[in-house]
């Protein structure tokens, strides 16, 4: 898996970090490839990540985890990678369901966990708004996606010739989905299982959904 790599947005992760990415390096994957995006982190999640001598960039400043994805796909192109893995840095996210993206990695150009079907103990706010933003996505790109937010994908890079991010925080996940859907890349799905813990999350569901309205929005008028 020397083509592929993994990029983590991470912000205050200290407690899951080293555990996600020492399952990552069990994985297969090279200490070089795993990006950890730091998002100004008040903690020592850089300095645990460092431990494991993988790839660390610092936010000096928390910038929102759509900046810091699109930094880490930036740093991934740089390094010569062809595709990398997403995946949240709260631990929510198994490392064995890897493989289930391998087997059809060919077959699509984005591929994105599908956590609803598996995921009986997602927080009842955070289910309306998956479903609501999913429905919206499904609506402006015309494809039926059933979870725009999972942050657990595999995303071969080429996207970004034609794929431009412009958002920073949250929505930058359907902002990615919409904007593959309508450059005619290929969008595939797995299921996956999800673990809700204690971890806090830091969705804030009015300000988010507002910023998503925003780029929805938008998209009508391109």
């Amino acid at each position: 898996m020397n083509y592929i790599g993994v990029v983590i947005p991470a912000y205050n992760a200290e407690k899951s970090i080293g555990g996600i990415i020492k399952s990552l390096i069990e994985s297969g994957f090279e200490p070089n490839a795993i990006i950890v995006v730091d998002d100004g982190s008040k903690d020592r999640t850089g300095a645990v990540a460092l431990d494991y001598r993988v790839d660390v960039l610092t936010n000096e400043k928390n910038l929102g985890k759509g900046a810091s994805l699109n930094r880490g796909f930036k740093r991934a192109i740089s390094k010569g990678l062809k595709k990398v893995f997403t995946i949240d840095a709260d631990g929510q996210h198994r490392t064995s369901d890897i493989k289930k993206f391998l087997k059809i990695e060919n077959e699509y150009d984005l591929i994105i966990g599908m956590r609803l079907k598996n995921s009986p103990d997602m927080p009842f706010i955070r289910r309306i708004v998956n479903r609501t933003t999913s429905l919206v996505i499904s609506l402006l790109g015309k494809k039926y996606v059933p979870d725009v937010q999972s942050g657990f994908r595999l995303i071969d890079l080429k996207i970004f010739d034609k794929i431009q991010l412009k958002t920073k925080n949250f929505q930058t996940e359907s902002e990615l989905v919409y904007k593959a859907v309508k450059n005619g890349y290929r969008l595939g799905f797995v299921p996956i299982a999800t673990l809700y813990n204690s971890e806090r999350s830091y969705i804030m569901p009015l300000i988010d959904t507002i910023r998503f309205i925003n780029m929805a929005v938008r998209f009508l008028w391109v």
